[in-house]
């Protein structure tokens, strides 16, 4: 399935109902200006204004910056790459929920994304692990075969570079898929898919695709 996100333009922090300065996202996805949000942290009992589950500061995390470098996502702008990392954790979130052993690969093609997404996942209580291509071939291995391990406490989340996770890899043990961006060749994605959709898997697998709206990311889907 596709998941259209809203332009990041069109964010509002619930607080100040302003587009946010300095955005900050919370553990629990939600996202606010950062001295909105520090206000709220300043009485007795600090709760998300939004959800009201306890909060810390501890629990907030800054939106990544939009880089003009060609290892950043091609978002049009902080708020939206806040938009895109907030649905993600909801979606995550709603998993865990459901099922809490589930296990989900999160593709993406820009390793500094996927270290900048290590921060919120492990604040919202996720175990993480992360392949690309950097690592050596030792520590693909290793990295693969925790990941692969169903027991209490294990890692649930692996994020993946789509070239470093794209052939001949298993990752079976995972039943959720997310795509942070579209691929320009279908076939890398088909490949990052079938790591997961492959002989051997025996849960029914979940794939979707996160897409902001109105962007180069939904004409490459066209």
């Amino acid at each position: 399935m596709d998941s259209m996100l809203q332009d990041g333009d069109t964010i509002e922090c619930p607080v100040c109902l302003s587009p946010p300065t300095q955005t900050i996202i919370t553990c629990c996805a939600h996202i606010f200006c950062k001295s909105c949000i520090l206000k709220s942290l300043k009485c007795l009992n600090p709760r998300c204004p939004i959800c009201r589950n306890p909060l810390s500061k501890s629990d907030l995390f800054s939106a990544p910056v939009h880089s003009s470098n060609d290892d950043n996502p091609t978002l049009s702008s902080a708020r939206a790459m806040s938009s895109k990392v907030s649905a993600l954790l909801k979606l995550l979130v709603s998993s865990r929920e459901e099922s809490p052993s589930t296990k989900s690969v999160i593709f993406s093609q820009f390793r500094k994304m996927l270290i900048l997404l290590e921060e919120p996942l492990r604040a919202a209580g996720f175990g993480v692990l992360r392949l690309d291509g950097s690592m050596t071939t030792k520590k693909r291995s290793e990295v693969i075969k925790e990941f692969g391990n169903c027991g209490p406490g294990s890692p649930t989340v692996l994020l993946a570079s789509l070239k470093a996770a794209g052939a001949g890899i298993n990752l079976t043990a995972a039943s959720r898929v997310y795509l942070l961006e579209p691929w320009w060749n279908p076939g890398v994605e088909d490949q990052a898919m079938d790591r997961v959709h492959r002989i051997g898997q025996t849960k029914e697998v979940k794939v979707v695709r996160l897409i902001m709206r109105n962007s180069i990311e939904e004409r490459i889907l066209e």
